[in-house]
Parts: structure tokens; sequence; C-alpha cells
């Protein structure tokens, strides 16, 4: 999204290759002190957040040019960003019920992958078990409910 913000439909490409000195000024600074360094880094895993008020400017970009692009990745991709551009412009109430559930299902998903790797890093093996087979049966239900449907609904 940052890409499409800052470079434009014409430039886009999925990934943040390339758009890294754009992507780092968004970051809140990390919990351990630091800044975004692009890599793989190391020492235990990390939460990167973003500081809303910088990120802003960026998802409206973003949102204008994703609801304009013609291209086939933006038309694909405008149904899984949209929701996501909705929240951080702070528009929660054009969003459809579906919607909310399925963001709500991935931040889930999302807590505990971090758990799992948090977890797995810090040697705590009974801890990460626990979050996996949770992140498991959470994911199950998520693939059923918008997955398959959305599987679905493209094959018609």
């Amino acid at each position: 999204m940052v890409r499409l913000a800052v470079m434009g439909e014409r430039e886009f490409r999925l990934g943040s290759g390339g758009v890294e000195a754009a992507v780092a000024p968004l970051l809140e600074p990390c919990s351990c002190g630091g800044r975004f360094q692009p890599g793989e880094g190391g020492g235990l895993p990390v939460r990167l957040e973003f500081r809303t008020d910088a990120l802003r400017p960026v998802a409206e970009a973003g949102y204008e040019r994703l609801q304009k692009g013609s291209d086939q990745t933006l038309v694909r991709l405008r149904r899984g960003w949209q929701p996501r551009l909705l929240v951080l412009l702070g528009r929660e109430a054009e969003m459809a019920k579906e919607d909310v559930l399925r963001l709500r299902l991935e931040g889930k998903l999302e807590r505990l992958q971090h758990e799992v790797e948090l977890a797995t890093a810090q040697g705590d093996q009974d801890t990460a078990e626990a979050a996996h087979a949770r992140y498991i049966e959470l994911g199950t239900t998520y693939v059923r409910r918008f997955v398959a449907a959305d599987e679905r609904a493209e094959a018609n």
C-alpha cells in the first residue's frame, strides 16, 4: 500500500523491497529501543507498529489510487485492502459486518503467530505448542468462513 501511495499504479508490485525508506518513518520505535532496519534481524521477534498520524496521509493516497486503479493486480487486491484502509482512515462505519469479523479474526491470528514465534525463540515449547493449537483452530474457522467463500465467489 505504501508503494502504491508513493509511486503510483505504474510502479506497483507487491512487496516492500525498494520502499524501505518510505516505510521506516511510518513505524513506531521498537519496544527494544531501536528502529526498523531491513533484513533478517536478530534476537527475539518483535511486532512492528505503525504511527497512525504518519500513516494516515499515506493511507489516504493509497486508498484513492486503489479505488481508481485499473491494473488487474490492484483490482484483485481491492477486496482485501479496502477494509484495512477504511479502518486506517477512521471510516469503520462503511465496512460490511463480514469485513469487521474478518479483520478481527486476522488480528487474533497475527497475535497468536507472534506468540508462537516469541515462545519458540525463548525456548518455551509448551507455550509455543498451546498457541500453535489455538492458531490452527482459529485458522481453520477463518479458512472455512472466508477463504473458501472467496474461492467460490471467484469461481462463479
